[in-house]
């Protein structure tokens, strides 16, 4: 299964991915160690060896006490055969000429079977079968003057080849496939994080858009996996970032931030291909405090007091203080992390059960709204860690939240009971309880004054809500029942439905819009694979007034 995703902004990705720079220290410790297994294994060579001539010499006298005796046996039954003939004479004349007769064939016989034993020693000795196995005794040379005539097989370029009618110069192919590691300007990236029963893994893939084949006049997309990392427990979130502690104010790379069932956050560096180590851990396990058992093996470690004590449920970047990343955990806690120091700056303790999901207000960088499993949104500004947050009643464990893209003081949250709401931070700014915490307050009709809309999105719980950035007040929704959904909100409506597709990913656990690309979502789910949405494929949706704002990205973008 797949159960998170991360859109790569475009260009991101460097084109000439890197390996792992093994540090001079470990490739000494290798030299070394691979030198003492060396040294033993000659030794056992050596041994061998030895052990091996005796048995060839042995082997070797067996054969020749075999040729003499057989030798011998031919020699005396020719002995025994002459003997009988003076034995014999005495015997009537017919008797005695069938008799040689026999003895005569009985000579010849022996006499071919000594000769057919002689020549296979010969023949054996001449091919040498002891040293079939040595290189010198094959001439590789006469065999390829024998196959190829006078030919040269080898030449240090194509320019030297008479026989290669296409020269270097000529050849554009390399040019055009420089590297098959290489992410080219044009393809897409999207993180998943799959969890298997025996290893996790982070996943890279890669998206092309569909082109159209003008013989076949058929558009197909190429979605791959390029690399993957192996994680260490159970994937959970992942946020992308260009930032960690080794990259300056200035330099930008490409990251991703793993949140799991380990209380630990690892970042990845996108850009290494075979990378062992994450770039940086934020929390996680103390190992330099590994105490003695009683029983005098060593304990697990404890977990770093700053850090989360429990698993990392969401993560959501802040771009504009890049080097800002803020999580939710299952202990009730939320983080704001200086990813450069690898600290934790401050920990809200505004909910009462495991926080699922946050993410940054993006015109209000210091803003934050989280939702979790106490039924019930909050926001926050971190600058005022400890000042009342406000409260909003979801009516059910929250699943996944966004800011509106119409309206950044509106957001979007999800429950499992398959429901989508909007709230409205405004209504909800000066209702203080007298306990001195924010709450919002309830109408008549029994919901909350802040809620704006509230609709049945899927009959399952609605796993994640995402905002199309390109065209306000369209958003998307997806739901363990397998679909996804694409919603029109008016102003002062409740939202409609625009257009459905069903992923094809199985039970949906996660999907959203490309903040760059807008016209394009991605969804993954129980089945373990990727799906890309190209939602202006949808009829509904280019006839709609979203149509000619999104045409617009997709027309840059080509």
């Amino acid at each position: 299964m797949i159960s998170a995703l991360a859109w790569v902004p475009p260009g991101a990705s460097s084109q000439t991915p890197k390996f792992t720079d093994i540090p001079e220290s470990a490739l000494k410790e290798t030299r070394e160690r691979m030198k003492r297994r060396t040294d033993v294994e000659d030794d056992s060579d050596d041994d061998d060896d030895d052990k091996s001539e005796e048995k060839d010499e042995e082997k070797e006298e067996e054969e020749d006490d075999d040729d003499d005796e057989e030798g011998m046996a031919d020699e005396q039954e020719m002995k025994d055969a002459l003997n009988d003939d003076d034995s014999e004479e005495s015997e009537s004349d017919s008797d005695v000429k069938e008799k040689k007769n026999e003895k005569k064939k009985a000579i010849r016989k022996a006499q071919a079977v000594a000769n057919a034993a002689r020549g296979i020693t010969d023949d054996l000795a001449e091919l040498d079968m002891d040293n079939y196995d040595n290189d010198d005794s094959y001439d590789e040379d006469i065999q390829e003057r024998q196959l190829f005539g006078k030919m040269n097989s080898e030449f240090e370029s194509n320019q030297d080849d008479p026989y290669v009618t296409i020269k270097d110069s000529d050849d554009d192919e390399e040019e055009e496939n420089p590297d098959d590691f290489g992410i080219l300007k044009n393809d897409l990236v999207v993180l998943a994080a799959r969890a298997e029963e025996d290893a996790s893994h982070l996943e890279v893939w890669v998206y092309q858009e569909a082109i159209t084949n003008e013989e076949t006049h058929e558009t197909e997309a190429n979605l791959y996996v390029h690399h993957d990392v192996m994680l260490p427990a159970f994937p959970l979130c992942l946020a992308w970032m260009d930032c960690c502690k080794d990259t300056g104010a200035n330099n930008r790379g490409s990251y991703c931030a793993v949140g799991t069932m380990y209380p630990g956050i690892e970042i990845w560096d996108l850009d290494c291909i075979d990378a062992v180590e994450p770039a940086a851990t934020l929390g996680g396990y103390d190992t330099a405090d590994v105490k003695k058992s009683s029983s005098g093996g060593k304990s697990k470690p404890k977990v770093k007091k700053e850090g989360h004590q429990d698993a990392v449920l969401g993560m959501s970047w802040n771009s504009q203080f890049r080097n800002v990343l803020a999580s939710a955990s299952a202990d009730k806690t939320v983080k704001i992390w200086d990813v450069s120091t690898e600290t934790c700056t401050e920990t809200l303790t505004k909910h009462t059960s495991k926080v699922q999901c946050l993410e940054w207000n993006p015109e209000e960088r210091t803003v934050l709204v989280s939702g979790g499993f106490d039924k019930h949104a909050r926001v926050c500004d971190v600058r005022a860690p400890k000042e009342a947050s406000l409260d909003f009643n979801v009516g059910a464990d929250c699943e996944s939240v966004c800011w509106s893209a119409r309206n950044p003081l509106e957001f979007f949250v999800s429950n499992e009971d398959g429901e989508v709401a909007c709230f409205d931070t405004r209504m909800a700014s000066s209702n203080i309880n007298s306990g001195g915490k924010k709450k919002s307050k309830k109408s008549s009709s029994g919901t909350s004054s802040a809620e704006r809309w509230r609709i049945k999105a899927h009959e399952e719980a609605t796993t994640s809500v995402s905002c199309c950035h390109g065209s306000p007040g369209a958003f998307l929704t997806s739901s363990t029942d397998g679909t996804l959904k694409l919603w029109d909100e008016n102003v002062g409506s409740t939202p409609k439905l625009l257009a459905a597709n069903t992923a094809g990913v199985g039970a949906v656990f996660c999907a959203g819009f490309s903040p760059h690309l807008p016209y394009l979502a991605a969804a993954a789910g129980s089945a373990g694979a990727v799906s890309v949405w190209d939602v202006l494929s949808e009829d509904a949706v280019r006839q709609s007034r979203h149509g000619p704002l999104l045409e617009r990205y997709e027309a840059q973008f080509n």
